[in-house]
């Protein structure tokens, strides 16, 4: 497994646009928030992150699924020419599905996940959404130090991180406070038309570019124009 130490590496997402505002790519070993309301692309930018680096930089991948089943998210991302059950074969990808209900059965397997991850040589994660694990506690201070215990849990295993989060969840736990580093996806409206859009909040140990640029879901997957600009219709 790569090294750990924030700043020492950049993972490069390989989604065109994005890691020029990151300057190259997120800090190895980081855990980054990614919230957006639903239809915003985020769940295509996680999956695109696991898929770049298991295909471009040979990094495994660990993708935990705590909403869309397996086969139906498999199907919709191979439009992008995604073939992910061939990532799975080749033991690039390992694709877990924890119901609602069985939530907690994350954090009782949390010993046998690491192991996994060494034994694979996993780089990179996804847990979406990251939710459900906060739903195990039944206040909101108790889901705050929940999260917090997991985000330092999923450092220690030292992979690079993306959680994907709605907002409103998200600003009520502080999801982006204990993170390492928060993106921000939007559906903005130009007259009559919603625009995806994408934003660096925050990247713990690199330069990163603040500014809302477009998103555009194209044959290949997300593209982010950070040459370009938006203007909120406020009407």
């Amino acid at each position: 497994m790569a090294g750990t130490i924030m700043g020492s590496a950049i993972v490069p997402t390989g989604i065109p646009g994005f890691d020029e505002l990151v300057k190259g790519g997120l800090p190895r070993g980081s855990v980054v928030n990614v919230s957006g309301p639903t239809g915003c692309g985020k769940t295509i930018v996680a999956l695109q992150y696991l898929y770049n680096g298991m295909s471009k930089n040979d990094e495994p991948a660990l993708y935990i699924s705590f909403g869309e089943k397996k086969r139906s998210l498999f199907k919709h991302v191979a439009r992008f020419g995604w073939n992910l059950p061939e990532m799975e074969k080749q033991r690039k990808l390992v694709f877990i599905e924890y119901p609602l209900h069985e939530a907690s059965q994350f954090i009782s397997q949390e010993n046998a996940l690491f192991n996994m991850i060494v034994e694979l040589g996993i780089e990179r994660i996804v847990i979406d959404p990251v939710t459900p694990l906060a739903m195990l506690y039944d206040t909101d201070e108790k889901r705050r130090q929940g999260l917090y215990a997991l985000v330092n849990v999923l450092r220690s295993w030292g992979c690079t991180t993306m959680l994907v989060s709605d907002p409103e969840e998200e600003k009520k736990l502080g999801l982006e406070a204990v993170c390492d580093g928060a993106i921000r996806m939007y559906m903005l409206k130009q007259k009559n038309f919603r625009v995806r859009a994408i934003e660096v909040v925050k990247m713990h140990g690199i330069e990163y570019v603040s500014k809302i640029c477009p998103v555009r879901i194209t044959d290949n997957g997300i593209s982010v124009y950070p040459n370009l600009y938006l203007f909120e219709d406020s009407d």
